[in-house]
């Protein structure tokens, strides 16, 4: 028998790290603001290293929203603002007993995914008020953010494809969606996302979280450069109104942390070309301070040859 390597998410452990911290603590419950948890976490960089955790763990730790269910209950009311969802609503009980099995057999397979809690219960939120009919995550590496929309996918008798250029990862998530009864509304696809994308039609949901590596000769398909092809090759599919959701969209400083001040420089400059394909081609930009940032954006009528 093959044992399972659970691991967890970032987001675990991250919080397993700093739950004996008592100023992670006091910011966890309201009881220190956020730029002062912010500098608290800036000046305790070696003492937080030995817990384990990078710089980068470090700093996400500080945009962390207080509540999950009030801060998508926000996001949620803000697309609906501007016509991109119905409502706020979702099955919260049904959310949290699903959240509850997720965490309890879902195989990471020794990896890590920083899809935070907000982030899945996002996911899970916008898949009930979109009801999407033909879904694809491009990018989908083991299918964690993906799990949180099948549930909305399956009530709907919709379908999901995930798309990874890596076979393992693709594996990974076929053996865990499967386990949890949904293998037969998904299509595991492994190939590049934008060569597949093109071959797609009528599409009302994308989700992007796709990387590329660092040292790509061409500097589109860098790190998340790579959005801008994989949207351009798939906008062709989004019918006017359709949804692109997109993650690592971390483009605001909550607390003026030089960490992030520095990620956001570097994110502007990879997105540029993305944002003006955006520009073009989706008419409602929604930009979200979820822990690592999602942006949504809605497909208007403009032809795209793909």
């Amino acid at each position: 028998m093959t044992a399972i390597v659970r691991s967890r998410t970032a987001h675990a452990v991250i919080d397993s790290a700093l739950g004996g911290c008592a100023e992670y603590r006091a910011f966890r419950n309201g009881l220190m603001s956020r730029a002062d948890y912010s500098r608290w976490v800036e000046a305790h960089f070696d003492e937080l290293s030995e817990l384990g955790l990078n710089r980068d763990k470090q700093n996400l730790s500080t945009r962390f929203p207080s509540d999950d269910h009030a801060c998508v209950t926000d996001l949620l009311a803000a697309l609906a603002k501007d016509g991109l969802v119905p409502g706020t609503e979702y099955p919260v009980d049904a959310f949290e007993e699903f959240a509850q099995r997720v965490a309890e057999e879902w195989d990471h397979g020794g990896r890590t995914t920083f899809i935070f809690s907000e982030e899945a219960r996002l996911m899970f939120a916008l898949a009930h008020q979109v009801r999407p009919r033909n879904a694809v995550f491009l990018g989908s590496y083991y299918g964690y953010w993906a799990i949180w929309a099948l549930p909305a996918i399956a009530a709907t008798g919709g379908h999901l494809t995930l798309v990874d250029v890596d076979g393992d990862v693709m594996a990974l998530a076929e053996r865990n969606i499967a386990a949890l009864g949904y293998a037969n509304l998904v299509d595991f696809v492994v190939a590049d996302a934008a060569e597949y994308a093109r071959t797609m039609n009528d599409v009302d949901l994308c989700v992007l979280d796709a990387e590329g590596p660092l040292d790509a000769p061409d500097p589109d398909l860098r790190d998340k450069a790579i959005y801008y092809p994989h949207t351009r090759a798939i906008s062709h599919a989004l019918p006017a109104g359709a949804l692109l959701v997109a993650h690592n969209v971390l483009l605001d400083n909550l607390t003026e942390n030089a960490y992030f001040a520095g990620r956001i420089a570097g994110n502007k400059a990879q997105f540029a070309k993305w944002k003006g394909h955006l520009d073009a081609f989706y008419d409602v930009h929604q930009v979200f301070s979820t822990t690592e940032g999602v942006g949504v954006y809605r497909r208007n009528s403009s032809p795209c040859a793909g």
